[in-house]
């Protein structure tokens, strides 16, 4: 079944082709509503390849909700141009026809802003491309779109996976769910969890004795405990309106888990489950009504500081945990960097994946930052990165990636990326 947006424009394009063939071939029944337009074989070819414009791009931002604003723009543009013909040749008695369109588009527009937003993201600094070995380690299959990595105590990897997202809609985990696949390290797979529809896999923090806490976004946000043997339980549901995302466990032994739409930090007692915030600040809040990016998003301690990528603002700030469990004044530690989820390799560097921009940015001790990876190394649409955790993999950065699903649709494919920050040149 699709959606009522998906409805509105297939609506549309097959308005507009309707337009479009009526132009071209003048039927009787239409020819007092197209009496304006010329009747020449060559005038009718350039406006009815006019109308096919939107009608081909309406019907492709169906299977690619990035181009749907766009699409709409285009519809709007092209009804002014065919209407204000007519009516500057005195035919006025059609003016409901481009109003209502005019009205489809403004709302296909409202309804679908992705487009919009992508190019409102915030602007990366430019910087030095210091490539690093590469190597794929697997791609998987169609609209397998991957938010996280983690290794576990005996080297296992966990993928959390999300298939059936659906970004034509606001709630784009409506009809999706999740699946949490564990990576041995022989290369043999399993699907450990599966979480139920309309509760998205988010990132994982893994404690030492193997369970795995998730993170998820859905119709019911909280935080996900995940035994070995499969078993899941939702350990605590937050409220309506959270987006808890990124997530690791303090010095303390509690969770905390950056909201992405509420602006703070949230900390959860991995036994009982009680969540409380932990920090509430300005700086981890996103740009409201405009922004695509999420606000607070990947979270790792280093020692008693809380690092917090946010993405729609380019920084990467640190808070001080004090002796009593609360957190000092953000220091920022970098910035011109739209950040998802980091690593933290064995020098103390960060290893940033920036999801729509399509980079591994290494922010090193010192404070310099270069670009490690990006498309030409498959890093496309990185999501998250953690360091092996085996003697034969401790030095490798997992790159975990959606194979850019906001601009390529339901037909992209998630990789696994291996690469090597600390090979000798």
């Amino acid at each position: 079944m699709m959606s009522p947006t998906l409805d509105l424009q297939a609506l549309a394009a097959a308005a507009f082709f309707a337009a479009a063939l009526g132009l071209l071939t003048r039927p009787r029944f239409a020819r007092s509503a197209l009496s304006p337009f010329p009747t020449g074989q060559l005038g009718r070819v350039i406006l009815a390849g006019l109308a096919l414009l939107p009608a081909t791009v309406l019907a492709a931002s169906m299977a690619v909700p990035f181009l749907a604003f766009f699409a709409a723009v285009l519809g709007a543009v092209i009804t002014l141009i065919l209407a204000l013909y007519a009516f500057a040749r005195g035919v006025r008695a059609i003016w409901p026809l481009p109003v209502a369109m005019l009205l489809t588009m403004a709302l296909i527009a409202g309804l679908q802003p992705l487009g919009l937003k992508v190019m409102l993201l915030p602007k990366a600094d430019p910087l030095p491309y210091v490539p690093v070995p590469a190597s794929v380690v697997k791609t998987y299959g169609e609209g397998v779109w991957f938010e996280s990595v983690r290794a576990g105590p005996d080297g296992t990897l966990y993928l959390a996976a999300n298939i059936g997202l659906d970004f034509s809609r606001g709630d784009y985990y409506r009809r999706a769910h999740g699946e949490v696949i564990a990576r041995k390290t022989d290369g043999s797979e399993r699907i450990l969890f599966t979480t139920p529809t309309g509760s998205a896999a988010g990132v994982f923090a893994v404690a030492p004795d193997g369970t795995l806490y998730m993170s998820s976004n859905g119709v019911t946000p909280g935080i996900w405990r995940i035994t070995q043997d499969g078993h899941g339980k939702m350990l605590v549901r937050l409220p309506r309106g959270a987006w808890p995302n990124g997530l690791d466990f303090g010095p303390d032994g509690d969770l905390y888990s950056p909201d992405s739409s509420l602006g703070l930090v949230w900390r959860v007692d991995p036994r009982s489950g009680a969540a409380q915030v932990a920090v509430k600040d300005r700086s981890l809040s996103a740009r409201p009504f405009i922004s695509l990016a999420p606000g607070a998003n990947g979270l790792h301690f280093k020692g008693r500081d809380m690092i917090v990528t946010v993405s729609d603002s380019t920084k990467v700030l640190s808070f001080e945990m004090d002796q009593a469990g609360k957190f000092k004044a953000p220091k920022t530690l970098a910035s011109g960097i739209p950040g998802d989820d980091f690593a933290i390799g064995r020098d103390e560097s960060f290893f940033i994946t920036t999801h729509p921009y399509n980079t591994v940015v290494r922010v090193a001790p010192d404070g310099r930052r270069s670009v490690v990876a990006d498309a030409r190394d498959s890093i496309v649409g990185a999501t998250d990165a953690v360091f092996g955790r085996t003697d034969a993999d401790r030095d490798t950065l997992y790159v975990a990636t959606d194979g850019g699903a906001f601009r390529g649709g339901t037909r992209t494919r998630g990789q696994l990326v291996a690469l090597k920050p600390y090979a000798r040149n």
